[in-house]
């Protein structure tokens, strides 16, 4: 006698019942440590809260809806890891078991990059860079159309290489003013131009729960670490420790410094540097949780196109929750957006000779003589 479609089925037999509550306990956990981490005050908390609801969100539209490289999705990613305000990020599931055709047509980018990369953020391995093609290399026609080609065989031009074990796609944009400038324009397909999505399996949904879980509980981990490193020297920028950077390889070309400012509501972090020649440099705040601080409602981010400098090329920026009164000497005002305390970014890409910033906390009063 045939089994009646329309009889419940034992929940004892579904693996993904099963890996679902396993998913929902590894979240509760991740939110229990990341409260047990807060600075103090509710604004931290919550933030922290909502950091947990927003890397739970991309974990499941990655490992589920976005997972087959037969398929390959280009997606938006969240704000982790002191992401940078001027870059738009892209990203997609690769496989070497595929090749892949990445097109587009150029937008006002000043920089662009593309990597691949293997291993994840809160691994032991880390996110590992497998492949990168500098935008300065791409080969486009007079409108700005290109073509990439992603794949573990060598390619004459615009080709973005993979390892044996590359799984992911990321693409940086930089966008000096995100108001005005426009993206670039990118499709992905595999190279035979005949994407076949697998099917939707129960089985397969079980196990892609449990990379999900994985993923929220490992990223929010490590990068708890850097929060928590970083915090340990308050008001201070300094190139990121390298064994925080090998887990989690970003822009070959960049060099990342990384820092905590920490100000009461009538204090101000003063930080100044001379930067070198350089394609690019930017120094932006972020919360306790490595997450950008928003724009454009707060300027939280300065750069080398809107920086005002001083004779000689010293650039003196102001971090604090109140605007510095006005002084005849320019200060660039960063907006800590209602934040006693959080992380900062300072990168400069293409030099070979990074400076490092000098900081020291005032009084708002005494910004007049800075």
């Amino acid at each position: 006698m045939a089994d009646d479609p329309t009889t419940p089925s034992n929940p004892a037999d579904e693996p993904w019942q099963e890996r679902w509550q396993a998913f929902c306990a590894q979240l509760e956990r991740t939110a229990q440590t990341v409260l047990a981490s807060a600075p103090p005050g509710e604004l931290h908390r919550a933030e922290g809260l909502r950091y947990v609801g927003r890397i739970a969100r991309h974990a499941l539209q990655r490992f589920i809806e976005e997972r087959d490289p037969a398929a390959p999705v280009l997606g938006g990613l969240p704000k982790l890891g002191g992401d940078n305000p001027d870059y738009v990020y892209t990203g997609a599931t690769i496989s070497p078991d595929y090749e892949y055709r990445l097109t587009g047509t150029l937008g006002d980018a000043t920089y662009l990059g593309f990597g691949s990369y293997s291993g994840e953020v809160g691994t032991e391995e880390g996110l590992r860079l497998s492949g990168y093609l500098d935008g300065a290399d791409l080969e486009s026609d007079p409108d700005g159309r290109f073509e990439v080609i992603i794949s573990a065989t060598e390619q004459e031009k615009n080709w973005l290489p993979m390892t044996s074990e590359t799984t992911q796609l990321m693409v940086r944009e930089l966008l000096l003013d995100r108001r005005e400038q426009r993206s670039a324009a990118l499709e992905i397909e595999t190279r035979s131009g005949q994407d076949t999505a697998s099917p939707f399996l129960p089985e397969g949904y079980a196990a892609r729960l449990d990379d999900a879980g994985r993923y929220v509980e490992g990223a929010i981990a490590q990068f708890l670490d850097w929060s928590s490193h970083l915090a340990s020297r308050p008001n201070h920028v300094g190139p990121l420790d390298p064994e925080l950077a090998a887990g989690a390889q970003g822009d070959p070309h960049t060099h990342y410094y990384g820092g905590y400012f920490q100000v009461a509501n009538d204090e101000a972090l003063v930080i100044r540097f001379t930067p070198p020649q350089c394609e690019y440099w930017n120094l932006q705040l972020c919360n306790h949780w490595l997450e950008s601080l928003d724009r454009p409602q707060h300027r939280v981010s300065i750069n080398h196109h809107n920086a005002q400098r001083r004779p000689g090329g010293e650039v003196v920026v102001v971090v604090s929750q109140q605007p510095p009164p006005a002084t005849q000497a320019p200060l660039n005002w960063l907006d800590a957006a209602g934040h006693d305390q959080g992380c900062m970014f300072f990168r400069q890409v293409g030099t070979p000779d990074p400076c490092s910033p000098v900081c020291r906390v005032v009084n708002r009063k005494e910004l007049n003589g800075s």
